[in-house]
């Protein structure tokens, strides 16, 4: 891995580097000039999906009418780098192609839309050809390819037997065409291969080099973005999420899946995991609000009658984990997402869904009845409990002696469970109240204020200095047993304000030691004395996104700001070095080298660069910003979105201001 120190010294990451050596022998965007003027398509009464949307086509682009047709044109090969945008807005994308000739290493496409066409065009370094495969679709879909001109033909058979027609056509004109691919003619940096593809008229290739800097400037313009010596770190996540955007015939819905590749082995397969797609939401949120509602509204519309939102759904044989749920972090980011972007209807919409897993945590999860929660599964089986803390091979419970299923749920309460749902009732507070449901604000402050009370008369451990999950009490009637393994589970409190100042300093102490969770990769899933620290896989001794961010709120609460400083700067860095330098958006990070662990491209990565805008700009209950420690750089962010206007955020040393720039 390249090391940050390396980095700044002055070794370009590889796919970075890439790039930028493919734009230096091409000159930069822009060149040549076709044209100098094009009109738009007109849009159409139809609804047209355009995007990135295929599961295994990144770099490529599909097209979706009514709910009922759909194409792809499909480069195959590996995503490199590259700008991601909203369907409307400008696409540039940078990969290796899968089928092309000797000597094409890289191919930049840059497309935008117009109405329900787009225009576009692929550079490359060096001259050759390249072939988009034609052959993907959904199930249900049914459509044949064939030449026409210099171009291809696309005809959709719906069920009604009705036709739509799409076209592609490429300048120069296309090398060959057959029912499961074209091949394209590569000039080299000085001659872009122009292609122009969708329902309806083409239009002429006459100033798609204007079109596509037009569009690419006016995105720029709102973009979110940050500079500053670790990098943008509000573009990766805007790249990251956008790239993760998923169709599924079967539910005709566009949302962010945690990953094209995480054991996906069909089109309508992509999981929509619990909390992952809540975090997906809200990072989402940030340069694509709808698609951050969208998200949220997949996962929710899973939920069961009685309120249990499931560990997952919509993935491979379409089954649902009826028996469990996950972290309750729903709220939360619902909450986040209305701060950026206003959206009151959005509140009301989701509320009901995000009450009702509030109270069925209570219900399903309250074995003993006096308030404090354990995680379960209706199964009675121990691993889909351990499935539903969310950390799957958790070292909190796994192979800890005692912990058994009692019923549906663990013999022990879970430190971890109680604080976010304190954590939950807070959020709903928030939610109920803009909505204009004060009496269900009032219910939910009561709820956090009596959850931080139980948390802090029973699971507060006295001897550790430390906040831990416990056994329910013996037959005698004695206190059940403290679980005293070490994992960030035990700074939760932290979260959903339970401890006074004098514990919140003593459970900081812990997270701080070198010792056990501090370090220059930070926070590893369990305590670096543990045996299982070791281990390095999943969720032993492993970092992870959501803990972090997590964590987080917890260290705004309580930590001085160089500690929230250092916090944030440890994190940023971790994303960041190895975004930078391999493109990874890492499902987790080992933390005895900083590297990815996982899947290399998981949304919820991005956590870690949230992290570093809240450091710089945190959003306080009342909706107003407030200027934080930043993570011990110099750093601008730009249009980043605060009550629906972009704001400007500029920490220099010693200078640090807030500028609302629209």
């Amino acid at each position: 891995m390249v090391s940050r120190r390396s980095f700044l010294a002055g070794v370009s990451a590889a796919c970075l580097a890439s790039w930028q050596r493919l734009n230096a022998a091409i000159g930069g965007p822009g060149k040549p000039r076709v044209g100098r003027s094009q009109s738009a398509a007109p849009a159409s009464a139809t609804s047209t999906r355009i995007g990135n949307f295929y599961y295994q086509a990144p770099n490529g682009i599909a097209f979706i009418q009514d709910d009922a047709a759909a194409f792809v044109i499909n480069p195959g090969g590996s995503y490199n780098a590259g700008t991601v945008a909203p369907e409307d807005s400008f696409h540039k994308i940078l990969f290796s192609p899968a089928t092309a000739t000797p000597g094409v290493r890289r191919v930049e496409f840059q497309w935008s839309r117009l109405g329900d066409v787009i225009v576009g065009r692929l550079i490359s370094a060096e001259p050759g050809e390249m072939s988009f495969s034609l052959s993907e679709n959904w199930p249900g879909f049914r459509s044949r390819f064939s030449a026409e001109g210099d171009g291809v033909k696309g005809v959709a058979v719906l069920a009604t037997e009705k036709t739509v027609t799409w076209k592609l056509q490429a300048h120069p004109a296309l090398k060959s065409m057959d029912a499961a691919q074209f091949t394209v003619t590569l000039g080299g940096p000085e001659k872009p291969t122009y292609l122009v593809a969708g329902f309806g008229d083409m239009p002429s290739f006459d100033g798609i080099d204007n079109r596509l800097a037009d569009a690419e400037k006016a995105y720029e313009e709102r973009r979110p973005k940050a500079k500053g010596p670790s990098g943008d770190v509000l573009g990766a996540i805007a790249d990251n999420l956008n790239n993760s955007r998923i169709y599924s015939s079967d539910n005709k819905m566009v949302a962010i899946s945690v990953s094209r590749t995480f054991g996906v082995q069909s089109p309508n397969a992509c999981p929509y995991f619990c909390w992952d797609s809540f975090f997906s939401g809200l990072l989402a949120s940030l340069d694509d609000p709808e698609m951050g509602h969208q998200t949220v509204r997949a996962i929710l519309s899973y939920q069961s009658p009685d309120g249990l939102v499931p560990n997952y759904a919509h993935w491979n044989d379409g089954g649902i984990s009826n028996d469990r749920s996950q972290p309750p972090v729903g709220s939360m980011c619902a909450w986040k997402m209305h701060q950026h972007w206003p959206n009151v209807g959005f509140l009301r919409e989701v509320y009901p869904k995000l009450a009702l897993w509030h109270a069925w945590w209570l219900k399903e999860r309250n074995a003993k009845n006096d308030g404090l929660l354990e995680w379960g599964s209706s199964t009675g089986i121990l691993q889909n409990a351990q499935y539903e803390t969310g950390w799957d091979d958790t070292p909190q419970f796994e192979g800890v002696n005692g912990v058994k299923m009692a019923g549906h749920t663990m013999n022990a309460y879970a430190v971890d469970l109680c604080s976010l749902w304190a954590m939950d009732a807070h959020y709903l507070a928030l939610v109920a109240d803009a909505i204009g449901k004060p009496e269900d604000a009032k219910r939910y402050r009561q709820d956090e204020t009596d959850m931080n009370g139980r948390i802090n008369a029973k699971l507060w451990n006295e001897e550790r200095g430390i906040y831990c999950s416990r056994f329910w009490d013996k037959e005698d009637g004695t206190p059940g047993d403290f679980l005293t393994r070490l994992t960030p589970a035990n700074f939760y409190p932290l979260i959903c304000g339970a401890p006074d100042a004098n514990r919140a300093q003593k459970v900081l102490a812990v997270m701080t030691d070198p010792a056990q969770f501090w370090g220059e990769w930070i926070l590893p899933t369990v305590s670096r004395r543990d045996p299982l620290f070791l281990g390095q896989t999943y969720w032993h001794g492993t970092i992870w996104g959501p803990v972090n961010y997590l964590v987080f709120q917890g260290v705004k609460r309580y930590a001085s700001p160089e500690l929230q400083a250092a916090f944030a700067q440890k994190s940023v860095h971790l994303f960041m070095d190895n975004w930078l330098a391999d493109g990874y958006c890492g499902e987790n990070f080992l933390s005895i080298d900083g590297s990815v662990g996982g899947n290399r491209n998981y949304t919820w990565g991005a956590l870690m660069c949230l992290i570093g805008v809240e450091s710089v700009v945190d959003i306080g209950d009342d909706g107003v910003p407030k200027l934080g420690p930043g993570y011990n750089e110099p750093v601008e962010l730009t249009n980043l979105p605060i009550a629906g206007k972009p704001h400007r955020a500029s920490l220099r040393l010693g200078k640090p201001e807030v500028t609302l720039t629209a």
